[in-house]
């Protein structure tokens, strides 16, 4: 694949849509309009056959991947063998995990085109979606976490211009994703039993505050939850600023009184002796 030479151009239709697309987002009230319609663009310009999405960190250990086919109207799950591979996110998740850079790249392009060929990845893939090639399409996020979207394709790879029109979406992809974190469904006034307690933490700060409530050390909690220890120090310094501590104990306890972990020492049962 030849990315080299002149800056590639865009065109006024390229940029037109980019603009359709941004307002739909912000007229959208559900966030699984969004998705779809980002999924439908994204699928649409980059001629892509699948389209992958995790709007957690990418890893191994946890976190939904969604994905949307050419011709769905609505995401489907990858199953069996494939989903192993899908939620590994390989090559992406390694490289974009290990630096700042998220500049989109194809897989081709991290590893080389013969050592992405005869990955076993590569294989699953194939084998599944009849898929060749893939372009990672991540957040700009600040955090270091990696989260985004990777779009499969047959036939040719993804070239400089696919990769142009890729960093330019780049933008509105992170501000729809932040718009579909404000839209997601809270439970109904009436509805059976309390909402989870989440104190306004992400799925994967939860999951840091687990294993800190476990006593285990940041390079455990790295192991555990397939991230780095950079990214576990950071998750740890948005559980201080969200719940007002500033130590590890003093959290564990601050979660416990709202309700974010059980209580240490649950209280006994009727009758039952201490």
């Amino acid at each position: 694949m030849d990315c080299g030479g002149a800056v590639p151009y865009l065109g006024k239709d390229d940029y037109e849509r980019m603009l359709a697309l941004a307002v739909a987002v912000l007229e959208s009230r559900q966030p699984e309009t969004v998705w779809r319609l980002i999924a439908q663009e994204l699928l649409r310009t980059l001629d892509g056959s699948v389209l992958l999405m995790k709007d957690e960190e990418w890893t191994p250990a946890d976190g939904a991947v969604r994905a949307w086919l050419r011709d769905a109207s609505a995401p489907v799950e990858p199953v069996g063998r494939t989903a192993g591979f899908v939620r590994s996110g390989y090559p992406f998740a390694t490289h974009y995990g290990s630096r700042t850079d998220r500049e989109p790249r194809t897989a081709a392009q991290l590893v080389g085109e013969r050592a992405w060929r005869h990955s076993e990845t590569a294989s699953a893939l194939r084998d599944s979606f009849g898929t060749r090639h893939m372009l990672g399409l991540p957040f700009p996020d600040r955090d270091g976490a990696v989260r985004g979207f990777i779009v499969h394709r047959s036939g040719a790879d993804f070239d400089a211009r696919d990769l142009h029109y890729a960093a330019r979406v780049q933008p509105l992809l992170s501000a729809a994703a932040a718009q579909c974190r404000l839209l997601a469904p809270r439970q109904p006034a009436g509805a059976p039993g309390p909402a989870p307690a989440t104190g306004g933490l992400t799925p994967r700060e939860t999951a840091v505050l687990r294993t800190l409530a476990e006593g285990l050390p940041a390079t455990a909690m790295a192991r555990r939850l397939g991230v780095s220890v950079r990214t576990v120090h950071k998750h740890l310094q948005n559980l201080y600023r969200k719940l007002g501590t500033a130590d590890r104990l003093g959290t564990v306890l601050r979660a416990q009184e709202l309700g974010l972990l059980p209580p240490a020492h649950p209280p006994a049962a009727a009758g039952t002796p201490r």
